[in-house]
């Protein structure tokens, strides 16, 4: 009985298939096999096809991230695995299996050196996941061989692949998101039963400050806020009967002429945040949010999610660029505003 695939699986997986097409794609190359398993089995194991030479993945080492130590159970969790990739090759006419073995290891460092980052869908959702290289003593070398039998060393190089996620069967369900601060002084818990009317709460909304993103660099974030009535709001908390009537609009600050889109997302106590409505796609025309300049904005009409309801509603400005280090497509999102609709006075 086969056994499925998990999001671990998946990410080791796809480190292979990364170095299998980079390996190759170069012209002139013999075909090489990459597998997954251990050195042991990948000695004794026939080539596929045309294949005479092999690469395997030995991923033997897995540890907590160090980061994010209050990580729920129904959320994605984030592991360090250890790699030890090692070739087995041939001998190909006037060249010998061990410079083979060579090559094959020195086109591996190669290629991971370029591209540290390899960007990964799993489970439908996108990881960068980073190649570090890493030196393991002799005493290390020979207590990892040594469980291998009689399988000869090859020349090897061991990688850190961080970060992989283990992602849960039964995701946890996202909590709706604080728009305000408040606080509020009473006598007694007795006295609150008196009052003729619910205690008055002094609350603090976050203030806009002057933004303006650095686009002298390729991954600037574009910055965003909402303009109603000549004010400039990061986070807006309203009754239901008031929300028809309300119509923000949105600001956008950037490198002018560059694209961005604007994208909602809706909280919903069965599935947390969900994208909602189609992305409005623009090019940016002001480079800086400045609240006392407000009448001089170039702003974005803005149509709301719902407006029948109570809920909380959340909007992103992002882009999409090509990281020029190494090639991978990566999203910027700005910091986000949040809408909180909420019935009663």
């Amino acid at each position: 009985m086969a056994v499925g695939p998990s999001s671990l699986s998946a990410v080791c997986r796809q480190f292979g298939q990364v170095l299998s097409s980079g390996i190759n794609d170069i012209p002139d190359n013999s075909r090489i096999e990459v597998l997954v398993g251990t050195p042991a089995a990948a000695a004794t194991a026939g080539g596929e096809g045309d294949a005479d030479h092999r690469l395997n993945l030995f991923f033997f080492r897995f540890e907590p991230s160090g980061f994010f130590p209050d990580t729920l159970p129904g959320e994605t969790w984030l592991l360090r695995m250890h790699c030890l990739i090692t070739p087995f090759c041939a001998d190909d006419d006037t060249i010998s299996a061990g410079e083979n073995d060579l090559r094959v290891i020195g086109e591996v460092l190669r290629m991971l050196h370029e591209r540290p980052v390899q960007l990964m869908t799993v489970d439908g959702e996108q990881f960068e996941v980073q190649s570090v290289f890493c030196t393991l003593g002799l005493d290390q070398l020979n207590q990892l061989w040594s469980t291998q039998g009689d399988t000869i060393y090859r020349p090897s190089a061991l990688f850190e692949v961080s970060l992989a996620p283990v992602i849960p069967r039964e995701a946890a369900v996202p909590a709706p998101l604080v728009g305000s601060l408040g606080l509020g002084v009473r006598a007694t818990l007795a006295a609150r039963h008196g009052l003729p009317l619910p205690a008055q709460i002094a609350t603090h909304i976050p203030l806009v400050r002057r933004l303006a993103p650095d686009t002298r660099v390729d991954e600037w974030v574009p910055a965003l806020c909402l303009v109603d009535d000549d004010a400039c709001l990061r986070s807006v908390a309203l009754p239901l009967d008031e929300l028809a009537g309300f119509a923000p609009r949105a600001w956008v600050a950037g490198a002018p002429g560059a694209e961005v889109s604007l994208r909602w997302q809706v909280w919903s106590a069965a599935e947390g945040w969900l994208p909602a409505g189609a992305p409005d796609t623009f090019a940016v025309v002001d480079m800086a949010i400045d609240p006392d300049a407000v009448d001089n904005a170039t702003t974005r009409p803005l149509e709301l999610p719902f407006n029948d309801r109570s809920g909380q509603m959340l909007l992103t400005a992002q882009r999409e660029v090509v990281r020029g280090s190494d090639g991978v497509a990566i999203t910027l999102r700005s910091e986000p505003v949040l809408i909180t609709v909420f019935e009663g006075p």
